[in-house]
């Protein structure tokens, strides 16, 4: 599961040069997806559903983002975007588009229905994560004035 993690952090980051991040940012999203995955996989290992690994990947992964957008001054999208890439389920898209070819119907609305489970809780982590932040920045700037 270790070296699972470190290659994410190499496929993170890898992926993180295509959007153009240098240094400390790039350093810190590869991180973020290393440490995304590894959530992940200890869940999974654990007997739990992917959809629920991933939710909980995503909101670990979002509070990294974050921190890191408020420490360094920068989008926290700038530390989300590439390191969601080791735990997007494309691997079950594939499969269900696979299975509809192959003309298996039933077995391809079972993997596209788990296939969305994983990707909403993607979402929904993100959506709850950020509106929370922004909410409790929101609550700190007012407590300052």
């Amino acid at each position: 599961m270790f070296w699972k993690a470190v290659c994410a952090v190499v496929a993170t980051a890898a992926y993180g040069i295509v959007f153009n991040l240098r240094g400390k940012n790039l350093v810190l999203t590869g991180i973020n997806g290393g440490l995304g995955y590894f959530v992940y996989a200890l869940i999974i290992s654990n007997n739990y559903e992917s959809y629920i690994g991933m939710f909980f990947a995503s909101t670990i992964m979002t509070i990294f983002a974050e921190v890191c957008a408020r420490k360094c001054k920068a989008p926290a999208s700038v530390f989300l975007a590439g390191a969601l890439i080791p735990i997007v389920p494309g691997g079950g898209l594939f499969s269900c588009v696979m299975q509809l070819l192959e003309g298996n119907n039933a077995q391809a609305v079972v993997i596209g229905i788990k296939t969305l489970f994983e990707a909403g809780a993607i979402a929904i982590a993100i959506i709850v994560i950020s509106s929370l932040t922004k909410v409790v920045m929101r609550c700190l700037k007012l407590k300052r004035m």
